[in-house]
């Protein structure tokens, strides 16, 4: 499909009762067909198909999340969120006639193990019976976007959501700041009895999926579903506690140094973004000239890198300032009909809007440049755990490139860089411990649940201080992270994933192209492989394997001035 820019882009909802009848057809004609080429030119045709529907899918959501007030586009979301879940389901009996083929082989050489075993998983994962619930989940995660998207207050004269407090938390003035997390933690105490509301059907609901696929718990169904087929929550938790031995501990280091740069006497929330007490690096320029100096950037960082963003550029795939209804956080998706990218975020005026340009860049890149090379665009992304480590290392190949952004302050740049990437590691793990317990245990009372996050701030944020906000202090901060509600489980994956990350960009500096060659060799695999292959096949350590956190944090020690 051609198209000039995103905005041009025509949306036409697709028949999908239409495509569940062609579906049907391509079944059974899967079932008779004489020969391997007839089952893969059947399969090729429903996956044109199924490329086309979710195009249309990706536009509407784009839009929707650009303007949660905009009726036509809810609707339109709605619409899917009904038909989706049956189009699922038919795809799981799809896999299941083609594993039951007598050409598997043939099927495994054009598509590799992977594509298979996922299609075995599958039939765990898809069953009639959840039909009405993953229309409800579906549901409730747009009631959460739009309950976040459209809290808002005064603050300082202007009316301003929880994205444009953010840029306030990083004044020079401590009064500001201070006023401006009181009115953060407000604006959340304000919405917490709809969103507790929302997470407590959003618990119930997803342990009923689990129970009726019958899985012991939704973690273990989770787990599935998210592609983790080589390792287990025990695994997960043996990261976690490398995380705590080895990372708290270097954290508490760099607050108590930003503590006594800031000259204050107790780093409270507040403070904790402001890392230079004259003031944080910020990027000059507009958003249109901030793309200017990317796209210089990514021309001279490689050839490929070059293609990649002018194709960006040319064809406007980009929503990334912030406005009233508009979706909070940032996110990279894909046109499958275009092999297009697309990045949604919402600039602030701080050094995050270059951290889009990069790190949903990376994501980006790594989609545009797969899609050339894997046999199915359901390949294009790997799994999260694996994808983050194309974000979070493009981050890190940017570092050289950074003056054009920041100026004299470049140096600033990359070292609270560094230190925020170190920084929120113990941050995400908090998080899945917490959705872990959230799904272990019972915790209807939304004070107990926010006891439980006071707990797991006092295990891996040590230093967190609130200045007495009654409800940020008793553990109401969990709420602000959109990853529990829209994305259950997936936040672990950017830990584990910053540490290959920091594998990568110690090896960039000892062999700066043979770490590209590697970090290329990533991007191109997709989702071809299972987790564990890909990081051999990339070149990088294992971060479940004893010791790997700790070799890796070690050797950035000297860069944060700790060694």
């Amino acid at each position: 499909m051609s198209f000039t820019t995103f905005s041009e882009l025509e949306y036409v909802r697709p028949d999908l009762d239409a495509a569940l009848e062609e579906g049907q057809k391509v079944i059974e004609g899967l079932k008779n067909a004489p020969d391997f080429e007839t089952q893969l030119a059947l399969y090729k045709a429903y996956e044109e198909n199924e490329c086309h529907w979710f195009t249309m899918q990706t536009v509407a959501s784009i839009r929707n999340t650009g303007n949660t007030d905009d009726a036509f586009y809810e609707e339109e979301m709605k619409y899917f969120n009904s038909k989706v879940p049956s189009l699922m389901l038919q795809n799981k009996e799809i896999g299941e006639v083609i594993l039951e083929s007598p050409w598997r082989a043939e099927w495994e050489a054009a598509y590799g193990k992977l594509y298979l075993q996922g299609m075995e998983i599958n039939k765990k994962l898809q069953s009639p019976a959840i039909l009405e619930d993953s229309v409800a989940d579906s549901n409730l995660r747009m009631a959460y976007s739009k309950a976040a998207a459209v809290a808002s207050t005064e603050f300082r004269g202007e009316t301003v959501n929880f994205y444009g407090l953010l840029k306030h938390m990083q004044s020079l003035d401590r009064e500001e700041r201070r006023e401006a997390m009181i009115a953060w933690g407000d604006l959340y105490e304000k919405v917490s009895g709809e969103l507790d509301a929302i997470y407590d059907q959003m618990i119930e609901l997803r342990k009923g999926i689990a129970k009726k696929l019958g899985f012991d718990s939704f973690i273990d169904y989770i787990y599935l579903e998210r592609g983790r087929y080589d390792y287990t929550a025990a695994d997960v938790e043996k990261f976690r506690e490398q995380v705590r031995e080895v990372i708290v501990p270097v954290c508490q280091k760099l607050r108590d140094e930003q503590k006594k740069r800031l000259g204050i006497d107790t780093l409270n929330y507040y403070d904790e973004s402001l890392i230079f007490p004259d003031g944080n690096p910020t990027p000059h320029g507009t958003k249109d000239e901030m793309v200017k100096i990317a796209q210089e950037m990514y021309r001279d960082m490689s050839k490929e890198t070059g293609v990649f963003f002018d194709f960006m550029v040319e064809h406007d795939l980009f929503d990334l300032e912030t406005r009233p209804g508009k979706r909070g956080g940032g996110y990279c998706t894909f046109l499958p009909d275009m092999k297009a990218p697309f990045i949604f975020s919402n600039f602030n005026g701080t050094s995050a809007d270059v951290d889009v340009l990069t790190h949903e860049a990376g994501h980006a890149f790594a989609a545009f440049t797969a899609a050339k090379e894997v046999p199915s665009m359901n390949q294009v992304f790997s799994t999260s755990e694996i994808a983050e480590i194309h974000s979070m290392t493009m981050e890190h190949w940017a570092y050289p490139y950074m003056d054009g952004f920041f100026g004299d302050k470049a140096d600033d740049y990359r070292y609270s860089h560094l230190m925020d990437a170190i920084m929120v590691i113990p941050y995400m793990c908090a998080v899945d411990e917490f959705q872990h317990r959230m799904f272990e245990g019972e915790f209807k009372d939304a004070k107990a649940r926010r006891a439980i996050w006071h707990e797991l701030e006092q295990t891996y944020m040590p230093w967190r201080q609130y200045d007495g906000h009654e409800f940020l202090a008793e553990g109401g901060f969990w709420m602000q992270k959109q990853h529990i509600f829209l994305f259950p489980f997936y936040y672990i994956d950017y830990a584990l994933a910053q540490i290959c990350a920091f594998n990568y960009y110690g090896m960039s500096k000892e062999e700066h192209d043979a770490t590209w060659a590697d970090y290329m060799r990533l991007c191109r695999c997709g989702g071809k492989f299972g987790y564990f292959d890909t990081l051999k096949y990339a070149n990088l350590s294992n971060p479940f394997e004893e010791g790997t956190v700790k070799k890796i944090i070690e050797s950035l020690l000297p860069e944060l001035k700790l060694a």
